[in-house]
């Protein structure tokens, strides 16, 4: 961690900065090793109190470019202060870091095709790998445009919309990430760190003549898997692809949604599963929720690996259902309790034909320390 007179002297340095010099970065050590943590302070100077919540985004690569990483942080009230930890199969040799202020929030924007303007709304739901769940109320315009808030986030969170008032799902939305689109900084400055102990010193020239090239900057993109064998099922190909930490592992029950279309059929999933699970009760109680049981022992819900609530799984089109997984309580699984695992087409397994489309993954920002490798 910086030491308090480290952040002193930044605030010192950030006070006297003119107008035109608002952003400022202080790194604590220049050169380190690999498992070392590069900790930085940033601060940037605002006028306008429409910055006072935007994003920094740190791009590092080797001064030969040809390689590169991205993170990016929330910068709030003018001040940033992450960590990373040097990954050890990170090579020695000398590294540019460009920080870039982008003048804009984690938020997302889009379109629903078809819109129908006497619609009441759409509810927008936020599941984030935490497990934490935040819902929101959205009015589109009448061509069916919307924005959400601005969030704050780490990794990625799934997001996922429905209509008001409608059980099942035909919503079809056109989804951007406002920061995964391309942007012009509207402050930028670079500083160079040294990993290791170069065989090689880099000639200094190369480091006076070095430029960050913004211009030429990817979008932030999720990797999708790829189906890339016919010689196993759909649903299994989908399950190694897809299934991850605990879901992964255990005794389960799988259902197939993408070459069966039995559950596609049924009215909601906790239909489909009725009296097809041996000991899993399902009933709806007098204001149609439903209420589940394996005997007399609970049962969790998760919705692409993220933790619902009953009623909000029952609202999933069954035709956007790719597998479903269920664990017993004596089958491991991701709780001690009985486990019903939902998981929605996408990627390679999601076709482009589809008329519907409302539950998407979301890239967030970077964890305040994690490492770089």
């Amino acid at each position: 961690m910086i030491k308090l007179n480290f952040v002193v002297i930044l605030l010192s340095v950030c006070l006297s900065l003119s107008a035109s010099d608002s952003l400022f970065v202080y790194i604590e050590k220049h050169e380190l090793k690999n498992n070392d943590t590069l900790n930085f302070e940033c601060a940037y100077k605002y006028e306008n109190v429409s910055r006072s919540k935007i994003t920094l985004n740190v791009v590092i690569e080797n001064i030969e470019k040809t390689k590169q990483w991205k993170f990016r942080y929330p910068l709030i009230n003018g001040s940033a202060s992450p960590a990373i930890i040097v990954g050890k199969d990170i090579p020695e040799g000398k590294y540019a870091i460009s920080f870039l202020i982008q003048n804009d929030f984690l938020r997302v924007k889009g379109k629903i095709r078809d819109y129908n303007s006497k619609s009441k709304g759409i509810n927008f739901i936020l599941l984030t790998k935490d497990k934490d769940a935040f819902l929101d109320f959205l009015a589109p315009d009448k061509q069916g445009y919307f924005t959400t808030k601005k969030m704050l986030f780490e990794d990625t969170a799934r997001v996922v919309f429905s209509e008001i008032g409608r059980k099942n799902q035909y919503l079809y939305i056109d989804l951007e990430n406002y920061l995964d689109s391309s942007f012009t900084p509207i402050a930028m400055l670079t500083e160079f760190i040294t990993i290791g102990t170069p065989l090689n010193i880099m000639d200094s020239s190369k480091i006076l003549n070095y430029k960050f090239d913004f211009s030429n900057q990817k979008n932030y993109t999720l990797t999708q898997a790829l189906v890339n064998s016919t010689t196993k099922k759909k649903v299994t190909l989908f399950d190694e692809a897809y299934s991850s930490g605990l879901f992964k592992f255990g005794s389960s029950q799988i259902f197939d949604g993408l070459e069966s279309n039995q559950i596609g059929n049924s009215i909601d999933i906790f239909t489909f599963l009725q009296g097809r699970i041996a000991g899993l009760i399902v009933n709806k109680d007098n204001a149609g929720s439903y209420k589940l049981k394996w005997r007399e022992g609970p049962v969790d819900v998760y919705l692409d690996e993220f933790k619902v609530d009953n009623d909000f799984a029952s609202y999933i089109n069954t035709n956007d259902i790719a597998m479903i997984k269920v664990f017993s309580p004596i089958g491991g699984g991701p709780s001690l309790n009985g486990s019903i695992a939902i998981y929605t087409k996408r990627g390679a397994f999601y076709s482009e034909n589809s008329s519907r489309k409302y539950n998407f993954q979301v890239r967030g920002y970077n964890p305040q320390t994690e490492i770089w490798k």
